[in-house]
């Protein structure tokens, strides 16, 4: 009877902590099951298509049949005689593998559950690691729900619903905090655990690859000043990520090369950046045609029309249309040309014109930090005409779904959830500057806001800045403000506890 009553106490807090854990899970899921489906985007329907050549190479998945014979942009680009072909290696091989995973048990919306495991996993895995040593602190569960119940009220649920890789953004972010803020203390399998999904992470999409590389020296230098035995875990754990990310890339080059004689490119995000803001263009204006820049192409198919919308960012990465398109109007050898020198050129522009280049850089991090409606999450009408008819969809449709179809409840939204993190941001900064927290905590949320940084430094400074990257890692900051005063409230309270405690006696 006695092993018995000293069970059950435990058992009543398992109980708890799954059920807490399965609500957690259910909460994310609100804008799936509220709009009656997955959210999509362009790429969502080559990552099916992708999943669908996967399972069916495998053997599997005779059902699984396409609509339409359409011609995929991540296939060999166009042919000319002489010419060199080029696979797109924008859209990460490892993601299609997770789709490909969805089809094979016979439902795409599978990826809304397994984006909500992976983001609520996350915050408990991590929360339970950064407390575990604290005197006093918050259940892990209890807190998880609580930040996930805050966060659902800003973009998590949107991302969890989306059919793209980008929640694994934020979780890369919380991997790397957690691991400079506790990584010290985390047995061998914790680790493990960590690296292993934050290499996930880094797989699924460059940017996310890009972000853990701007964020390695931030990590190496602080466990430089960090001191105390076992400082390296963090910098050698997110190096072995890195390594991960940068191995898969050289493996998708190989095989690209052997299996389809094609070379790996992708779409000149920098050349495009540095046009639109201005020092990339003037820098081809005054050096094309009489030297022997190889960008140089693309500044002549800019001057094909003058149409403003032609030195879009955008419009020059992604836009096929004569009118404003300009990349992918040039033959394919020129558009590996320009692809394969996009980094080459970005120094020369900025060694030109620093200050200018600079400024814009500046200006663009800024604008990307501003930017987090989660309007891109919502699949246009381009984006259902692309999706209509793929299989795969067990349960809903790949049309409009009841959020979609009519987004005048979008601004009210987008502009609550401004009000959600500029407050949220504000109460993160404030915890930090009292230095009331405790060690460990005060890092996992200092990395948290270094990690959103580095987002819209990558994002936005690098890329394009867009609603979409932002809103992804925005729903971190209320889930740093909450994590932060609940510590801080059980802190406070244990002391007063002990206070009182100490009066009695």
């Amino acid at each position: 009877m006695e092993l018995a009553a000293r069970k059950n106490p435990a058992q009543g807090q398992a109980r708890r902590t799954i059920a807490l854990i399965l609500l957690a899970i259910a909460t994310t899921l609100w804008v799936f099951v509220a709009n009656g489906g997955l959210l999509a985007y362009t790429d969502s329907a080559h990552y099916i298509k992708r999943g669908v050549a996967v399972v069916q190479a495998l053997g599997f998945g005779e059902d699984l049949v396409l609509p339409v014979a359409e011609v995929d942009p991540d296939a060999p680009a166009r042919v000319q005689p002489g010419g060199q072909q080029s696979f797109d290696g924008s859209r990460a091989m490892v993601y299609t593998i997770l789709t490909a995973l969805s089809l094979l048990v016979g439902s795409i919306e599978t990826m809304a559950l397994m984006n909500a495991v992976v983001a609520v996993g996350t915050l408990l895995f991590a929360f339970s690691i950064v407390m575990r040593d604290l005197p006093v602190h918050p259940d892990a569960a209890r807190l998880t729900f609580w930040c996930v119940l805050i966060a659902s009220l800003g973009s998590l649920p949107f991302y969890v619903a989306y059919l793209m890789p980008d929640i694994f953004a934020p979780v890369l972010i919380l991997l790397v905090a957690l691991l400079i803020a506790a990584g010290p203390r985390m047995s061998r399998t914790e680790i493990a655990v960590a690296v292993l999904l934050g290499i996930v992470a880094v797989t699924v999409h460059l940017s996310h690859l890009a972000m853990a590389i701007i964020l390695l020296p931030a990590v190496a230098l602080f466990a430089v000043f960090q001191g105390g035995e076992r400082r390296w875990v963090a910098p050698l754990a997110i190096l072995v990520v890195v390594g991960a990310g940068v191995a898969e890339q050289g493996l998708l080059r190989v095989t690209a090369r052997e299996s389809r004689g094609a070379e790996v490119i992708y779409r000149p995000f920098l050349v495009a950046r540095l046009i639109e803001d201005g020092p990339g263009y003037t820098y081809l204006a005054d050096n094309c045609p009489d030297t022997a820049e190889p960008i140089c192409p693309l500044y002549d198919a800019l001057q094909l029309s003058d149409d403003p919308l032609r030195l879009d960012a955008s419009s020059i990465s992604f836009a096929r249309n004569p009118r404003i398109g300009s990349w992918y109007l040039l033959p394919p050898d020129q558009q590996i040309a320009v692809a394969q020198n996009q980094f080459a050129f970005f120094l020369r522009v900025v060694s030109d014109r620093p200050f200018e280049s600079a400024g814009a850089f500046l200006r663009n991090v800024g604008w990307q930090l501003a930017r987090n409606s989660v309007g891109m999450t919502l699949q246009t009408d381009q984006v259902v005409e692309r999706t209509q008819g793929l299989p795969g969809f067990a349960f809903t449709g790949s049309g409009h779904g009841r959020l979609t179809a009519w987004t005048g409840w979008l601004p009210g939204v987008t502009a609550a959830q401004m009000v959600l993190y500029a407050v949220s941001a504000a109460i993160a900064a404030a915890l930090l500057v009292s230095r009331q927290l405790p060690r460990p905590v005060a890092v996992f949320v200092g990395f948290v806001l270094l990690g959103i940084l580095a987002n819209a430094v990558i994002c936005g400074g690098i890329s394009q800045p867009a609603d979409r990257y932002g809103a992804r890692v925005a729903w971190l900051l209320p889930v740093a403000a909450v994590f932060g005063m609940a510590v801080l409230r059980a802190t406070r309270a244990a002391r007063h506890q002990g206070s009182l405690g100490g009066a009695r006696t």
